[in-house]
């Protein structure tokens, strides 16, 4: 009795063993990289206005922000965004405050040495264009027409969905180039995908509220401009799946 229970104990695994079919597949890697020329640059543009009061240099800053604004809309025509962002009004102090006495960042009273001497209004102004070529021509534009720092901040791509779309094609593509050598080199038939999985990407979003500069454009401005060329690298977007497929046969 013992040896029979021990006979049918080997035999039931391999029994239930012989059930289960061996998964045919193969499973590869694609991946897929599109370059996208971009179709939009972003700039930033410092402006500074300095008065013996808080309003002289407000209205200092607002004379500079018109004079900005109104030349960068009319290089620009419609299309373009500006913001504003981070008005700053601060009190300003002798040269004296800082060097005698010490005083360094501790708190000081606003009288003698570190009497109030005037105002500085500072503020940041953001351009989003589809001009690409434009964006060097407006940078030294708004530096001329009183900014005190301006720059090109980068580029962008309007609908990122388009470019992950056809990088993600190209992977597909090269998933099955390499799925179809495997196969090849061992002589078997490539059935069809059975799963696929991608690797998690990431899209740059841009939000915050904007000001669109729309027509009519203000009257061009009287200063000289000179051109700047701007050919940006094309953007590289990426995209990485994981496909398995059948073995036929």
């Amino acid at each position: 009795m013992r040896s029979l229970l021990m006979l049918f104990a080997a035999i039931v695994p391999q029994a239930t063993l012989a059930q289960v079919p061996l998964e045919r597949t193969i499973q590869v890697t694609g991946t897929g990289v599109v370059r996208t020329p971009p179709d939009v640059a972003t700039l930033v543009v410092y402006l500074r206005g300095e008065g013996p009061s808080s309003e002289a240099a407000t209205r200092d800053i607002a004379a500079k922000q018109r004079a900005v604004t109104d030349g960068i809309s009319s290089f620009l025509g419609a299309g373009s965004e500006l913001t504003t962002s981070e008005v700053v009004v601060i009190e300003a102090r002798g040269q004296a405050c800082n060097s005698q006495g010490g005083y360094g960042n501790q708190p000081r009273l606003s009288s003698g040495d570190c009497a109030v001497v005037g105002y500085i209004a500072t503020m940041q102004t953001h351009v989003r264009t589809p001009a690409v070529e434009k964006a060097g021509t407006v940078a030294a534009l708004a530096a001329r027409l009183g900014a005190s720092d301006a720059r090109v901040q980068g580029f962008l791509l309007s609908d990122l969905q388009e470019a992950q779309a056809r990088a993600n094609a190209a992977a597909f593509d090269d998933a099955r180039r390499r799925a179809t050598a495997l196969a090849r080199g061992a002589g078997v038939k490539l059935g069809a995908i059975t799963s696929v999985r991608d690797q998690a990407s990431y899209e740059q979003v841009v939000a915050g509220a904007m000001q669109r500069v729309s027509p009519p454009a203000p009257p061009a401005p009287a200063v000289s401009t000179v051109t700047l060329d701007t050919r940006p690298a094309p953007i590289e977007t990426r995209a990485q799946v994981y496909v398995t497929y059948a073995i036929e046969g």
